[in-house]
């Protein structure tokens, strides 16, 4: 991995993805198969390698992730988004779910998700009726409530009701700095009423308020299987794995997010001293 990738990924993550970039490149050289581009057949097979040993379905979708990620500056299709690969992942984990009798828990969607999410959210998708692709204009508004609902979820850890229950008089953006915070709607135990966001997050809000927007109005006013069904095509559109992500996705990726910056701070002043 180059000095880019090692900035917009964690210390764990990157962690994670060398040991996923290992165990595929041992495989496909110990049988004589290219590395890189890899092939989509042979990324199948490795995958049911792994899924024979024991591997969980959380350690394939890493594993496939960090090939993918290797493969994201790779001339064409990047092999890993294959559909058939991306289909023969959700036989795996539904197969181990089968076994154990209990689902996975929801994957996280962290910062570094978040911004692949932001590089391919405007692309038109098929989503209209008739599998009519959308018109430019059609796929900018969507994309923007796309970004903004998963960002401000992320940031102030929303799970899907917080979610639907946000009005526009709960969203305040300062002048100076434009950074913002929300008053969480129905805040748990572990939530505080008021969280701040991040000034991408604020302005992503400010490009989908409408101008005649009230404080009682809400700012995604759509259904819970809707915001589910958008982070999902989301998540497929920018090359993750859909299977296990939800509305909860978010809120847990800003969970590890928050772990990952607090044990390097807590490194940084342990050198220091």
């Amino acid at each position: 991995m180059g000095q880019d990738e090692a900035v917009e990924l964690s210390a764990s993550t990157l962690k994670a993805y060398r040991t996923g970039q290992r165990s595929w490149r041992s495989w496909a050289s110990g049988r004589g198969l290219p590395e890189f581009p890899a092939r989509p057949g042979d990324l199948q097979q490795w995958l049911g390698a792994l899924a024979e040993q024991d591997k969980k379905p959380g350690t394939l979708r890493v594993y496939h992730s960090a090939v993918a990620h290797w493969h994201r500056d790779s001339p064409g299709a990047n092999p890993a988004h294959d559909p058939e690969v991306l289909r023969l992942l959700n036989e795996l984990a539904d197969q181990a779910a089968a076994r154990s009798g209990a689902p996975d828990p929801p994957d996280p969607l962290r910062w570094h998700h978040i911004c692949q999410i932001i590089d391919t959210a405007h692309k038109p998708r098929r989503n209209l009726p008739g599998k009519r692709l959308e018109t430019a204009s059609q796929a900018r508004h969507r994309g923007d409530i796309d970004i903004a609902m998963i960002a401000v979820a992320h940031d102030a850890s929303l799970g899907c009701s917080q979610i639907l229950a946000l009005k526009w008089g709960d969203v305040d953006v300062f002048e100076h700095g434009g950074l913002g915070q929300v008053r969480v709607p129905n805040p748990t135990a572990y939530q505080p009423d008021v969280a701040p966001i991040s000034e991408f997050a604020a302005q992503a809000l400010a490009r989908i308020r409408p101008p005649d927007a009230d404080g009682g109005q809400r700012v995604f006013d759509f259904s819970a299987s809707t915001v589910t069904r958008c982070i999902k095509a989301a998540a497929r559109a920018a090359g993750i794995d859909p299977a296990n992500i939800t509305a909860r996705s978010p809120a847990l990726g800003m969970a590890q997010d928050l772990a990952d910056y607090s044990a390097q701070m807590l490194a940084s002043i342990q050198t220091d001293r």
